[in-house]
């Protein structure tokens, strides 16, 4: 006896044909096979789930919003459903829509950690800078190894004014990766927050040592007075 068990299931033929399809990269074609499948049971949660996905994928993202809210509907306890459909959210940029999302998906796993870094970006973008604060801490406090979730904790602390913490974050990163141009920019912009001009220039430099290109980094040396033939 299935029962509802088969809005789970994969061994609808047309469904394992339609895996194929995805992983040979013809969406149209997968997006086509799961639609047939759902002619034949419409109960099949999951695919609702795969065809959104699949849209997604080819940027067509009201078609994906549209079966990424059917799979929530059918599988209301499936955190992954909600997850892609506030992501989906996101790139539409309807970006309250995407955090309620996410936080459906920690209310079901709060240990989802990628949900907790994507509440990281969609709050900064929405101005809730201590969300997203206290978003990234979840993630940098899980895994160390997040290099760039310690990149967005010191952008942020650096736009509350805690810059010290924010030396600290994106010292981290450059222990991570030294050859970040972008992260000893921001830190050279730590540094100069608080006065420290030596500290500062040393960073900017080492950024422009990296990409004599970046102009983030000419435009701090000016205001140090190393640049004064600078354009932006």
């Amino acid at each position: 006896m299935r029962g509802k068990a088969t809005q789970f299931d994969s061994d609808n033929p047309d469904v394992l044909a339609a895996y194929q399809a995805e992983t040979n990269g013809e969406y149209l074609l997968a997006i086509e096979l799961y639609k047939k499948a759902l002619e034949k049971d419409p109960d099949l949660g999951i695919v609702y789930k795969h065809i959104g996905n699949v849209y997604y994928r080819l940027a067509m993202l009201q078609d994906a919003v549209d079966y990424l809210v059917k799979a929530t509907e059918k599988l209301p306890n499936f955190p992954t459903a909600w997850y892609e459909l506030g992501l989906a959210y996101y790139r539409q940029v309807k970006i309250k829509q995407g955090i309620n999302c996410l936080h459906k998906v920690l209310e079901m796993d709060k240990n989802f950690i990628m949900a907790h870094y994507w509440l990281g970006i969609m709050n900064s973008h929405y101005g809730h800078l201590r969300e997203a604060k206290k978003h990234y801490l979840v993630v940098t406090e899980n895994n160390p190894d997040f290099a760039i979730a310690f990149y967005h904790l010191g952008s942020i602390n650096i736009r509350l004014g805690f810059y010290q913490q924010a030396i600290e974050n994106l010292t981290y990163v450059i222990e991570k990766n030294p050859d970040s141009p972008s992260t000893h920019c921001l830190l050279g912009d730590a540094y100069m927050n608080l006065d420290k001009r030596y500290e500062a220039r040393k960073e900017y430099q080492k950024a422009l040592a990296l990409d004599p290109e970046d102009r983030k980094a000419k435009r701090g040396l000016s205001l140090l007075e190393d640049f004064d033939d600078v354009v932006f």
